[in-house]
């Protein structure tokens, strides 16, 4: 009896003590730790607020895409600069090159004589400002630079893409107010090129790749697609008609049998023109990058003369040197835009004051109808030597 009395209180004092524990586990799992998870979530979320904000549900969705808009207009207004940049940027930085020309006046008015790369010819001033015009002038060099360089590159990509070409020839207009050369009331800038090419042996697909390889790879057409409309037809296409109340200048380039040589004509002048070396051309005569810039130089030389007659200026001599920049590999490959990146005239003047030149250099800029036209593609620097 003593021992199950013994057992029995025994087991009493640890069925007690259980209930004990038990009381005391829940007290310690009562109410208040329980109402305090609410706030422990908050703050998280909060915590998640802070670090990516909600996107407001009463935004529309629109906006996003008219950001979108922005960009992309954005994108187009630096479309022209991005396209000159090379792709990779570990890419071998491109190396720009300097063109060079001078005009010097003649000793018959309206007369200058055009020095490029040891090559030497006659340039004349144009009608409205009453001289001879006889011999090629400005527009002619400005119109044979486009259409020679078309005609070379057609010639070098037909054999780079495998395409039996029979020849090549282009007819070039510009069409402009010549009113504006004679007074300056009026922008005389060229405001619509037109080049009609013709490329015997290639059929339409192939003549749109070459086509192509004009557009991205001649520095002249480059230069002056930036600066007025360009428009290509080719197999006899139909072209468009002038603005009327404007004049027309016309030249022609025709691909001779000596490759990488072509004939210019213009107003029953004739003359050699031949293709540059990133085309594998011989460059011996004049190219098209001495035509431009030597119709920038002439345009200048005779501007000036002109101005120096009508305001009395004794002006003894007259020379411009006329710079441009531009990247060759571009002629080669395409890869990176060749236009011309900014031009430099330099105007040696024998004879006039500082205040003399000054009238003259704002004459030029306003009524010479090739820097009016240039000027918008690229930058022109003008600066003066007043010489002796």
């Amino acid at each position: 009896m003593t021992r199950n009395r013994i057992w029995i209180v025994l087991a009493a004092t640890l069925l007690l003590l259980a209930l004990v524990l038990m009381a005391c586990a829940d007290d310690a799992q009562g109410i208040a730790p329980a109402e305090a998870a609410p706030d422990v979530v908050e703050a998280s979320v909060a915590a998640a607020d802070q670090d990516e904000p909600a996107q407001d549900q009463d935004e529309p969705e629109q906006d996003e895409d008219n950001d979108e808009d922005q960009d992309q207009d954005e994108d187009k207004d630096d479309e022209g600069d991005d396209e000159d940049e090379p792709d990779d940027p570990g890419d071998e930085e491109p190396v720009l090159a300097t063109a060079s020309v001078v005009s010097r006046l003649s000793n018959q008015a309206g007369r200058s004589i055009v020095s490029a790369r040891g090559n030497h010819f006659v340039v004349d001033s144009v009608p409205p400002l009453d001289n001879p015009s006889e011999e090629l002038n400005p527009l002619d060099m400005m119109l044979s630079a486009l259409g020679s360089c078309g005609v070379f590159v057609a010639e070098r990509a037909a054999q780079e893409l495998d395409i039996a070409l029979e020849g090549a020839a282009a007819t070039v207009e510009g069409d402009l107010d010549p009113s504006g050369v004679r007074t300056g009331e009026v922008n005389p800038r060229i405001q619509q090129f037109r080049v009609y090419l013709e490329l015997p042996g290639a059929n339409p697909g192939q003549q749109n790749r070459i086509v192509d390889n004009f557009e991205q790879r001649c520095p002249v057409y480059t230069t002056l697609s930036r600066a007025a409309e360009v428009e290509i037809f080719t197999d006899g296409e139909p072209g468009s008609q002038a603005t009327e109340g404007l004049a027309t200048a016309t030249a022609r380039i025709v691909l001779s049998n000596q490759p990488g040589r072509a004939i210019a004509s213009a107003r029953g002048n004739h003359w050699v023109i031949d293709s540059v070396p990133p085309l594998d051309g011989p460059n011996e005569e004049r190219n098209p990058l001495d035509m431009m810039l030597g119709a920038l130089a002439t345009c200048g030389t005779f501007i000036y003369e002109h101005v120096a007659l009508t305001e009395g200026i004794p002006l003894t001599a007259i020379a411009a040197t006329v710079e441009g920049d531009l990247y060759p590999a571009g002629v080669a490959t395409g890869e990176i835009n060749p236009r011309l990146r900014a031009f430099r005239v330099h105007m040696l003047l024998s004879g006039a004051t500082e205040a003399e030149a000054e009238l003259m250099a704002s004459e030029f800029q306003t009524r010479c109808p090739i820097y009016t036209t240039l000027v918008r593609a690229a930058p022109i620097e003008i600066t003066t030597d007043l010489g002796d």
